[in-house]
């Protein structure tokens, strides 16, 4: 059941961030950035919910735990970090690399979130 509640979070968390962003990236959101931040954290949360349930379950796989565990940190970091990369004309590289990153976050734990409640559905 948590991985069902997190899995919601992350969806609309994650959407949330990802609309959030864009609407800063175009300039009309410029006051949002701590909401999309706080967005941003919550999306990693939920990911980390369920990649520890992948890692705790019988049926789950260690593997996916790991990289959810690798992918939300980096998200995390890269998010904190990206506004100082590669700053002029070519920022544009970073700000598509940290759409990437958080639509990869949402994929990986819906991902992960599905082969957890097919595995344990076979219980």
């Amino acid at each position: 059941m948590l991985v069902r509640y997190a899995a919601a979070i992350l969806t609309f968390a994650g959407t949330l961030a990802l609309v959030l962003g864009l609407l800063y990236w175009a300039g009309t959101a410029v006051h949002l950035m701590t909401m999309h931040m706080a967005l941003g954290f919550l999306t990693v949360g939920a990911l980390w919910v369920i990649g520890i349930a992948q890692a705790v379950s019988k049926v789950g796989s260690w593997l996916i735990a790991a990289g959810a565990v690798i992918v939300g940190a980096v998200t995390i970091v890269f998010g904190l970090l990206h506004t100082a990369l590669m700053a002029g004309e070519f920022h544009w590289v970073i700000q598509v690399v940290h759409v990437a990153l958080g639509t990869l976050t949402i994929g990986l734990g819906h991902m992960a979130a599905a082969r957890y409640r097919k595995a344990s559905a076979g219980e």
